[in-house]
């Protein structure tokens, strides 16, 4: 006997059921672009780059929550939800895609306190979403991936 499964089956019915799938024909997806200099400024620190990474996805989707509700929607109940960390030279190409994507799409500039890896405030990625690949402005596109 198992003596979980009552209690498991409680404890997930007060949570929402998940709404089903849409069908699209777009393929939305999530950037996080790093700054290279940032990353570089973490020595191989793998928490604070996954941190930094969370952050700008979660507030990007927030962000297009509010700005943005049906494509957030969309992206939220969709198949798969793609994400992508690329790299860019420095913070002053992140400002530059702040800017050219927040008219369209959810936007975050994470901004890290300072406390732990950085020698105070420091901004180390840009979160850009969701956003249909085919809206990708050049910039974004020639970005590499962090790899």
């Amino acid at each position: 006997m198992d003596g979980c499964g009552p209690l498991k089956s409680k404890r997930w019915d007060r949570y929402p059921h998940p709404e089903p799938i849409l069908e699209s024909s777009t393929m939305l997806k999530l950037y996080c672009v790093f700054d290279a200099q940032a990353v570089k400024a973490m020595k191989g620190n793998r928490g604070k780059l996954a941190a930094q990474a969370g952050h700008a996805y979660l507030h990007t989707v927030w962000d297009a929550e509010d700005r943005f509700p049906e494509t957030a929607k969309e992206y939220k109940h969709s198949e798969k939800a793609y994400k992508i960390a690329l790299l860019a030279e420095n913070a002053d190409v992140l400002h530059q895609l702040e800017e050219l994507y927040k008219p369209i799409c959810g936007v975050s500039l994470v901004t890290d306190a300072g406390l732990t890896v950085f020698d105070g405030p420091t901004i180390t990625c840009l979160g850009i979403g969701p956003i249909d690949p085919e809206h990708r402005e050049k910039i974004l596109q020639s970005l590499p991936t962090l790899v």
